[in-house]
């Protein structure tokens, strides 16, 4: 398998990188209180005046102008019809023909849930309908027990007074 390099070595960047190492370094000297450590700052800090100085004047060749109008098709010259403007305009059309058919969609959707509301509301009054009637039921089943007591009662009585 081939080793592919990533690219050129940058001599700006490697010094840059080279600077701040022995800057690094020389803070270390000096935390640690070692000799060098005033060496080593000032030349870590000259390598890093050195590269801004070159740096502030390198121009790269990747310098180009941003091309807007392949991303932005609308903004290439009137009266221009390109094949990025026609298919950009096709897919703004099914944008919105797909935005109209989820339009529809979602008022149909609205419709379904209003349907069952009214179905649930339809639901519970008769379900509390019927709660009423089946209080009155067991009212007058209740009265009738009532009743049939008092029947069974006055028979007994009737019974045991023929004995």
């Amino acid at each position: 398998m081939a080793n592919k390099s990533k690219g050129k070595l940058n001599l700006i960047t490697f010094f840059y990188g080279f600077g701040a190492a022995v800057v690094l370094v020389g803070s270390m000297f000096k935390f640690v209180d070692w000799d060098f450590a005033n060496e080593l700052f000032i030349a870590g800090l000259s390598i890093e005046v050195l590269v801004f100085l070159v740096s502030a004047f390198e121009r790269t060749p990747e310098d180009t102008e941003y091309e807007w109008e392949r991303v932005f098709p609308q903004l290439s010259k009137e009266g221009e019809e390109t094949a990025d403007i026609a298919h950009y305009n096709s897919a703004m059309n099914q944008f919105g023909s797909t935005l109209n058919a989820l339009t529809d969609q979602i008022s149909g959707l609205n419709n379904a849930i209003g349907n069952i509301k009214n179905e649930m509301t339809q639901n519970a009054n008769a379900s509390k309908e019927m709660q009423d009637k089946m209080q009155g039921f067991n009212k007058q089943l209740g009265e009738y027990n009532e009743h049939m007591e008092k029947i069974n009662s006055k028979y007994r009585d009737f019974l045991s007074g023929t004995k």
